[in-house]
């Protein structure tokens, strides 16, 4: 339910104003006890990226998560002829720490009838949305959501969100700033949107970390279909230093993620499959540095409706990488693959509140290492198996 603001505060500082905007306020609350473990690190050799594991010890803690929680100011002005000014400031409250209050997702922008919106601002951009959208365990937000082995490569990355810095990183499951995207209406169940951010960061050593990117959705107005597919592109962002330290200096780099899905309704349940390749890339470095490397993913999963809720799970396998080097030879990325599992339930107490449990195991291979999401990891080691579990309440406004 959204509660409608009279911007007084806004209006006292002009002597005459015409009229007062009408200002939304809305978000969530989205809050949970968690317990995490990581599990004894594996012994293993090493490979052509990562040393020889050392078997440290296992370690778990009890937090409190905050997930999205956001709180989202807004407003949609009727300018007259099928156009309307969109604007919004989405904040993150930190509520389970003292830290300021930071920017979400926040644009201003037009927005037509038939032709659909532009906007510009700070946005998590379509690659991203078509995997929280589906994904079972509330949008991806907490424990066992999707964002814990899609869009990253693993190396105890887990979302990318470098505020206000330049774009970097290997994540593409991200929020940056200084983006300007276009979104179509739906045309007989398919949609489509093309983003990209500006060369605010371009030096004169000639890097200009860019992003761009662009899907296409189908959502059957009448069959019970799915289909989405999404390509992003990362230009100078340098993805394969988090993957390796040995990369530095590169004369510029090109990242790329693809991913394709498809769903089925059938009856209260909606079942899905994604599929994608993350590929990493450096020109210009040393014979004997990675040059590239390259990882695939699928996923399955179901949600289930009942009458006091729904049920969510999936299963989740990225492979083995895979690399080479600049002066060629044998480059060995072997046991860096992992799968992982989330499970959960979301109980409808009101219109505006859910409680919930949700759970989540990631098995890493000897010199893998994906993390948890919606909960801190205790100990990011190679080879740890990683688990959690969390109770919490979500509220609505």
């Amino acid at each position: 339910m959204k509660k409608t603001l009279i911007a007084l505060a806004v209006g006292a500082a002009f002597v005459a104003p015409a009229a007062y905007a009408d200002v939304t306020l809305s978000g969530s609350i989205n809050m949970g006890i968690a317990y995490a473990k990581s599990g004894d690190q594996s012994t293993a050799a090493g490979n052509s990226i990562t040393p020889a594991t050392t078997g440290g010890g296992s370690l778990s803690n009890t937090q409190i998560t905050n997930n999205y929680s956001n709180i989202t100011i807004g407003s949609l002005e009727d300018l007259g002829g099928g156009l309307k000014l969109d604007f919004a400031f989405q904040m993150n409250p930190n509520l389970t720490n003292n830290s300021a209050i930071t920017n979400r997702n926040s644009h201003i922008g037009l927005v037509g009838d038939t032709w659909g919106g532009v906007w510009y601002g700070t946005n998590e951009q379509l690659y991203e949305a078509y995997y929280y959208t589906v994904d079972p365990l509330d949008g991806a937000a907490g424990v066992g959501g999707n964002l814990q082995m899609l869009g990253t490569p693993g190396y105890g990355q887990v979302f990318n969100d470098n505020g206000a810095g330049p774009p970097s990183g290997a994540d593409f499951y991200r929020r940056d700033a200084q983006a300007l995207w276009y979104n179509s209406p739906n045309f007989g169940g398919f949609t489509f949107g093309v983003y990209t951010t500006m060369s605010a960061y371009k030096t004169a050593a000639g890097q200009d970390p860019k992003i761009y990117g662009g899907g296409l959705k189908y959502v059957g107005p009448t069959l019970p279909i799915q289909a989405w597919i999404a390509y992003e592109q990362h230009n100078d962002l340098n993805g394969l230093n988090t993957i390796t330290a040995t990369v530095n200096g590169a004369s510029s780099t090109k990242d790329t993620g693809i991913q394709v899905g498809v769903g089925y309704t059938l009856g209260d349940i909606f079942l899905f499959a994604n599929y994608e390749q993350l590929k990493y890339q450096a020109d210009g470095v040393a014979a004997t540095a990675l040059n590239e490397y390259k990882r695939a993913a699928f996923s399955l999963g179901v949600k289930w409706n009942v009458a006091t809720g729904y049920f969510g799970a999936q299963y989740i396998q990225a492979q083995d990488g895979k690399c080479t080097f600049a002066g060629g030879g044998a480059c060995n990325a072997d046991e860096t693959g992992s799968r992982m599992v989330g499970l959960g339930y979301y109980h409808t107490m009101s219109k505006q509140t859910q409680a919930y449990v949700m759970a989540t195991m990631i098995n890493n291979k000897d010199l893998a290492n994906y993390n948890l999401a919606g909960a801190g990891t205790p100990s990011a080691l190679p080879g740890a198996t990683q688990s959690a579990l969390t109770i919490g309440l979500k509220h609505s406004f």
